[in-house]
């Protein structure tokens, strides 16, 4: 992916992608259960549509940031019944480890394209290279996060992981705030914790009796609040520097 279409990775970008991550684990719930393809049937179609975004991205030259999040919301969608579909199917524990070991060889590899330098990591906003190795990587995250977030809530509930996680999350983002441009493989420590978060989070929002609001509705919700913060953001950025004059 064109650098030109990456976000920077700031505290907008955080927020953006924990919203993703509840929309993607709502959004891929949805897909699945309410197209009739099923947890696997439909990831062909997640495939095309993201070969599509990524074929008009090599296209345009415009500095757009439209194609990355997109990517992000299909693969988020995609990794979340991949988990579902293969938690049943691999022993927890041999799933767990694979995952793990995936994530890692994938994170590193992503470096590994962009390089250890600083002054390389400013020119990728914050983030590996978004290449092969960087998706690759992305889309082990969703599974490893819908997989261990599913975990965490059937062992202390959804809520106390929504909390838990929520905290460890807090937690991760102010560490690598404070080794940014050090440490590039250490974006994929909150990346991880992020998809894990938002699959507890996200089935919390849907699933919780007292809320009684449902998949569909919880789905509106985190996508418009995702849309929300990519959109309204940095026009409330431009309307202080505006007033700061």
């Amino acid at each position: 992916m064109h650098t030109r279409h990456m976000p920077t990775v700031n505290a907008r970008y955080w927020l953006a992608i924990t919203l993703a991550s509840l929309f993607g684990t709502n959004m891929g719930d949805l897909y699945a259960h309410n197209s009739g393809l099923g947890l696997l049937g439909g990831l062909p179609i997640l495939v095309a549509l993201a070969a599509v975004v990524w074929l008009v991205e090599r296209r345009d030259t415009a500095p757009r940031e439209v194609y990355y999040w997109l990517l992000i919301i299909i693969i988020r969608t995609g990794a979340t019944n991949i988990a579902d579909y293969f938690k049943h199917h691999i022993p927890a524990l041999v799933f767990g480890i694979l995952l793990t070991v995936l994530l890692a060889g994938f994170g590193w590899a992503s470096t590994r394209d962009t390089g250890l330098k600083e002054r390389v990591v400013e020119q990728t906003k914050g983030m590996p290279q978004a290449g092969g190795s960087y998706w690759s990587a992305m889309l082990t995250a969703g599974v490893f996060g819908t997989f261990v977030g599913d975990v965490a809530s059937q062992f202390v509930g959804q809520g106390p992981a929504s909390i838990g996680l929520g905290i460890l999350l807090a937690l991760a983002i102010a560490a690598w705030w404070q080794v940014r441009g050090r440490l590039v493989w250490f974006y994929w420590v909150p990346v991880a914790v992020v998809r894990t978060a938002g699959t507890a989070m996200g089935d919390f929002l849907a699933e919780n009796p007292r809320l009684d609001i449902g998949l569909l509705v919880s789905t509106a919700i985190t996508g418009a609040c995702f849309v929300a913060v990519l959109v309204a953001w940095p026009r409330l950025r431009a309307g202080r520097a505006m007033s700061a004059v």
